[in-house]
């Protein structure tokens, strides 16, 4: 046996590694070149929290399960704008750690007709309070430009940072 025929084999396994690894790289989705190969879309959540005129959290857990979440879309057929309920994932509550409140978090009506959408939450009371985003949809995603609560301008891409988080003062809750 030669030297060349035991440097023949190291080369192959040198060649089979390197080809294993590249295969490795492109399947993990790993950030080469500085730029990432899987880019997730943004999501459109919004958090509410809501407060008495004093500051007090009034988002008791105990009316979680009484709040009811609708978007107001365009029925095709009649033209008519109807109320169509949301899935339970589209919305939950949390404990924002921020502000330390209960805070309610919706991801908005992707519909948009004429640059806006609008949700509309129930509370526990049966109070009907409506959200309307100006935005647009982009590839999977969805971006908000303005938020208005019971038109109410409460959020705007710029100079506020990208949460998009505010608190509602509420005296009958």
């Amino acid at each position: 046996m030669t030297d060349d025929n035991i440097i023949l084999p190291d080369m192959m396994k040198v060649c089979h590694s390197i080809f294993f690894f590249a295969l490795l790289l492109a399947g993990s989705g790993c950030d080469i070149g500085g730029e990432a190969n899987y880019i997730s879309p943004p999501s459109m959540d919004v958090s509410i929290s809501y407060v008495d005129e004093q500051g007090k959290d009034v988002l008791n857990p105990e009316y979680f399960s009484v709040f009811n979440i609708y978007y107001l879309q365009k029925n095709e057929e009649t033209e008519a704008f109807e109320l169509v309920e949301v899935e339970n994932n589209q919305y939950s509550f949390y404990t924002d750690e921020e502000s330390d409140r209960y805070a309610l978090r919706i991801f908005p009506n992707r519909e948009f007709i004429d640059g806006e959408s609008r949700t509309i939450i129930e509370n526990h009371r049966d109070d009907f309070d409506t959200l309307r985003v100006q935005g647009y949809n982009e590839g999977r995603g969805s971006v908000a430009e303005r938020i208005w609560y019971n038109d109410e301008l409460v959020w705007e891409t710029a100079p506020n940072p990208p949460r998009r988080y505010f608190v509602i003062i509420k005296t009958d809750f």
